[in-house]
């Protein structure tokens, strides 16, 4: 199948060296930075561009791998209803494309990706879905190139997964970095963290978390809170976050 990348960044990478990999023909790679487009065309000995309106007519598949805010400008400028078009934002539904194309489809990768260092692992979750079950089974195809791990979900049931990897995964590494400035404060590395990290995540592999919750919250430790607290007083937003988890964790526990 030939493939059109649209976009330059982690995700385009991803999934263009992963199709590649597959046998796929990656023949064009369109971002608004030249120099970008060309790296990554350079890798597949296909042809790029900066501007989305040089689509090749020989595309038979595009996948759009932009920031969620830029897809609809992009869906704009070209008319897209001959060819498959796949997404791959987690936050944007069948829905809100359906005007794009007949054959419209998404294929969200659940797991942060850095192009410097992709990924070799065969279990990462792939959450699809399509607007017919032609494109759904060219999705599947090129998934199997990617993992193990493929799942047929409906709009509602991918946003609430998205939504799920927001508080699991991005508001979880906030959280480490707040842990990071509140040790740096005393001169002490991240480092001292890591391990407890490591023994939590390992747990989650055979435990539920509701059944991992420790700390002074779960313990109705007041003491230790309202010390917690102390050190905080010159950091309101930290501590705001803190009395929310807090009060979150003693509701769910009471």
């Amino acid at each position: 199948m030939n493939i059109a990348i649209i976009g330059s960044g982690n995700i385009a990478t991803f999934f263009a060296t992963k199709f590649h990999q597959g046998g796929h023909q990656i023949i064009q790679v369109i971002s608004p930075t030249a120099e970008n487009a060309k790296a990554l065309a350079s890798q597949f000995d296909s042809t790029y561009s900066t501007r989305i309106k040089e689509l090749k007519d020989d595309a038979d598949l595009c996948l759009l791998a932009v920031k969620d805010d830029l897809l609809q400008g992009i869906l704009k400028e070209v008319d897209f209803k001959q060819k498959f078009l796949i997404h791959t934002a987690g936050s944007v539904t069948l829905k809100d494309l359906s005007s794009s194309s007949p054959n419209l489809g998404c294929i969200w990768c659940m797991y942060s990706i850095n192009k410097n260092h992709l990924p070799e692992r065969k279990n990462i979750p792939l959450i699809i879905n399509a607007s017919n079950e032609t494109t759904l089974e060219i999705i599947r195809t090129l998934s199997a190139c990617i993992s193990t791990s493929v799942h047929s979900l409906s709009d509602d049931q991918k946003l609430r997964a998205h939504l799920a990897a927001v508080f699991a995964n991005n508001f979880s590494n906030h959280m480490f970095t707040i842990g990071q400035d509140i040790l740096q404060e005393e001169q002490l590395s991240f480092e001292l963290l890591i391990p407890l990290i490591e023994n939590t995540v390992e747990k989650l592999t055979y435990t539920s978390p509701d059944k991992l919750q420790t700390g002074p919250a779960v313990r109705n430790d007041e003491s230790t809170i309202a010390k917690h607290l102390s050190l905080l007083k010159d950091h309101d937003d930290f501590k705001k976050i803190y009395t929310l988890l807090t009060d979150s964790i003693q509701r769910k526990y009471s």
